[in-house]
C-alpha cells in the first residue's frame, strides 16, 4: 500500500460488526467444513501461533462443552515434533491469519501423512495454507492491514466457537435452542466492544503520564482470561516494543514476584471468579511492598479509583475473555501512538522472508 489510511483501534472496534457478519453467514462459511468432517471425529487439535493459538485457547471451552470431545490448543510445531496420535479419528485445524505461516503448514503436513481431517483457517484468499488442508473455512472479518491483529483475534475465535456449534448440531451433542442460546451470549458480548474501547481510550488518557514511563510491564490473568493475558501481552509487546510478559496467576507466584521491582508496571485481568480475592490481594501487596503503578481491570464498582480500568462487563462463562482483551487492545495502540510508533507498519517487513517463517 502507498499511504496509510488504516489504524489498529478502527479494527478494534470494527470488531463488533465482523463477528456479526460471521454469525450471519456462518453456513456458507461453514457449511462445507461442516459436513466433510463427518460424525466420528473424536478429538480435536487446533493448530497455530500467536493470535492463532490465542484464539484457539480462548474457544477451547466452548468447544469442548458442546462438542463433548477433547479439543487441544497445541503450537504447530510442538504438535509437529512431539504429538503422538494414535486415534485416527482426529481433526486437525490449523489456523493462520495472513495464510502463510510455514509452522501451520507443517503441522497440517504432518496431520495429512497420517491420515487425520485437516482444515485450514485463514482470513486471506488464495494463501498457500490453502494447498496443505482437505478444507479451506475464511474468517470473513474483512480488510486488516495492521500489522498486531485484533479484529482477526475476535473472528477467529468466532468462527472456531460456530464451527463447534454447527458441528454439534450435526453430531447431536447440541439441539438448535442450545446453539442459539449460546450464540446470543456471544453476540451480547461482543456488542459491548466499541463502547468497551471508546471508555478504555478515556482510562488510557487519565493514566498516560504515568504509563508512558512504563518499561517493563506484566499481565496477569486467570481462568477464562488466560487466553486474554496472552494475546493483551502480545499485543501491547507487538506495539511498545519493550519488554511486556504475562503470566497465569498462580504461576507467578511461584518465583516471578521476586523480580518485580518499584519499575515495573502491572496490569491485572481481574475476572469475578474463585481466584478473584487473590488477584486483589495481590494487588494490595505489590502497592504496599513495591510500587505504584498497578492497573486493574475488572467490573467491581468499589475499585473505581480513575486508576483502573472499571466496566460492566458481561462476565459470561464462555466469553468474558472477548470483553478483558479490549483495554490491552487500545493502551497498546494509544501507548505506542504516544512513544512515536506507529505500530500498524511491522519493525522489519521483510522479517519473516528473513526467518521463513512465513511461506510465499
Amino acid at each position: 500500500m502507498n499511504s496509510i489510511n488504516f489504524d489498529m483501534y478502527e479494527y478494534i472496534v470494527e470488531s463488533k460488526d465482523a463477528v456479526r457478519n460471521i454469525v450471519d453467514h456462518q453456513e456458507e462459511i461453514l457449511g462445507d467444513a461442516v459436513e466433510y468432517c463427518g460424525s466420528n471425529i473424536e478429538q480435536i487439535y487446533i493448530v497455530g501461533s500467536g493470535t492463532s493459538y490465542h484464539s484457539a485457547l480462548a474457544a477451547r471451552n466452548v468447544l469442548e462443552r458442546t462438542l463433548k470431545k477433547k479439543v487441544f490448543a497445541v503450537y504447530p510445531m510442538s504438535f509437529k515434533d512431539n504429538e503422538l496420535i494414535t486415534n485416527k479419528n482426529t481433526l486437525v485445524i490449523g489456523i493462520s491469519h495472513a495464510g502463510r505461516s510455514s509452522s501451520t503448514i507443517q503441522a497440517l503436513e504432518k496431520a495429512k501423512a497420517e491420515g487425520l481431517k485437516t482444515i485450514a483457517m485463514t482470513a486471506e484468499r488464495n494463501r498457500p495454507i490453502i494447498n496443505h488442508a482437505d478444507k479451506t473455512v475464511y474468517i470473513e472479518i474483512g480488510p486488516e492491514y495492521a500489522g498486531p491483529k485484533t479484529k482477526g483475534f475476535f473472528g477467529s475465535v468466532a468462527t472456531l466457537v460456530l464451527f463447534g456449534l454447527n458441528y454439534g448440531i450435526k453430531n447431536g451433542s447440541i439441539n438448535e435452542t442450545e446453539k442459539n442460546e449460546i450464540i446470543n451470549r456471544m453476540l451480547k458480548t461482543t456488542d459491548n466492544i466499541p463502547d468497551i474501547a471508546a471508555k478504555s481510550w478515556d482510562w488510557y488518557k487519565r493514566n498516560k503520564e504515568d504509563l508512558l514511563k512504563s518499561r517493563r510491564m506484566i499481565v496477569l490473568g486467570y481462568e477464562n482470561c488466560l487466553a486474554s493475558m496472552l494475546e493483551g501481552t502480545l499485543k501491547i509487546s507487538e506495539a511498545v516494543r519493550y519488554s511486556v510478559i504475562g503470566y497465569e496467576q498462580e504461576e507467578f507466584m511461584h518465583g516471578i514476584y521476586h523480580g518485580i521491582d518499584e519499575d515495573t508496571y502491572m496490569i491485572y485481568l481481574a475476572a469475578k471468579g474463585q481466584y478473584y480475592e487473590r488477584c486483589i490481594r495481590m494487588k494490595d501487596y505489590f502497592e504496599k511492598e513495591r510500587h505504584n503503578h498497578n492497573y486493574l481491570i475488572t467490573s467491581d464498582k468499589e475499585l473505581d479509583n480513575g486508576k483502573n480500568f472499571v466496566y460492566d462487563f458481561v462476565n459470561d462463562e464462555y466469553f468474558e475473555g472477548l470483553e478483558y482483551i479490549v483495554p490491552l487492545q487500545v493502551l497498546a495502540r494509544k501507548l505506542s501512538q504516544d512513544l512515536g510508533i506507529d505500530c500498524n507498519i511491522s519493525s522489519d517487513p521483510e522479517f519473516h522472508k528473513k526467518m521463513a517463517s512465513y511461506t510465499y
